[in-house]
């Protein structure tokens, strides 16, 4: 089992965080001097346009990349360290499924690997799959399964080796909208129940405001932290907060950032 970071304690954070790519007339600088802190149980969402490091800052959090200057800690470690110490899982825009294994054996992988007993492997997958809803499916093949519903999967397995911290990039973003919004309240269930820290990558202005206790918005070219936004909506939240004036109001506000400065893009007001 991971172990337990204390309430609010800082779970992430970046200090003066850049990334260039390339060298010469190739050299792009992808992120300029980022910091922020996120802390244990928050839900937090990294917002903005294409291009503009979300998915950057997301593996560099995951130990996926390396930051050219400035350093990171996850749970008080590099994260290279933390990755070792299992304190957190990721899912990404594409489920990353074997079709080959079943449901179950998905989602057991992890324990699998871990070199847990069978018998953990089975009652832990069994509470992950009640968890996320799929236990009738339990032994059916990612291909035989809806878009939304390998997406399940892919949370469950992140979520084997109960790590304190959830990283996801735009889980939701090829998904119709009645299925994302049916995956957004049972990630809200899950936060709930388990008590995770979660950074969340969207370019969706609603699917953060609805998700988040803080969203954090990046400009582009490079990426810049723009501004960070408390979401002062009930922790409670159903599909009726949606339809509230404080719902709109939230929206708004995040939405006007995109018309404040010139290298943020345009967002659509329909989005």
């Amino acid at each position: 089992m991971s172990s337990i970071i204390a309430p609010d304690t800082c779970h992430i954070e970046l200090d003066h965080v850049s990334v260039v790519f390339g060298s010469g007339a190739q050299q792009v600088t992808a992120l300029s001097d980022v910091s922020f802190q996120i802390h244990s149980n928050e839900f937090v969402s990294l917002l903005g346009p294409s291009g503009c490091g979300k998915s950057t800052l997301l593996r560099l959090v995951a130990d996926l990349l390396q930051p050219t200057t400035g350093s990171i800690r996850v749970a008080g470690e590099e994260p290279e360290r933390a990755r070792l110490q299992r304190q957190f899982g990721v899912v990404f825009q594409t489920p990353a499924l074997f079709d080959w294994r079943t449901v179950r054996h998905n989602v057991e992988l992890p324990l699998e690997l871990l070199g847990t007993s069978r018998k953990e492997w089975r009652r832990m997958s069994g509470e992950l799959l009640e968890m996320v809803g799929l236990t009738r499916f339990a032994d059916h093949y990612p291909w035989q399964l809806s878009g939304g519903m390998q997406q399940r999967v892919s949370i469950a397995r992140a979520l084997a080796l109960d790590p304190p911290l959830l990283l996801m990039d735009e889980p939701f973003s090829a998904l119709d909208e009645f299925t994302k919004e049916k995956l957004q309240l049972e990630l809200l269930d899950i936060k709930r129940s388990t008590g995770k820290t979660f950074l969340f990558v969207t370019h969706s202005i609603p699917e953060a405001v609805f998700l988040s206790d803080r969203i954090i918005v990046l400009s582009a070219h490079p990426g810049q932290v723009h501004s960070i936004h408390s979401v002062n909506l009930p922790d409670e939240r159903d599909r009726e907060l949606r339809e509230t004036e404080a719902f709109y109001r939230m929206m708004t506000t995040i939405r006007n950032c995109f018309y404040e400065e010139r290298d943020l893009i345009h967002v659509p007001a329909h989005q």
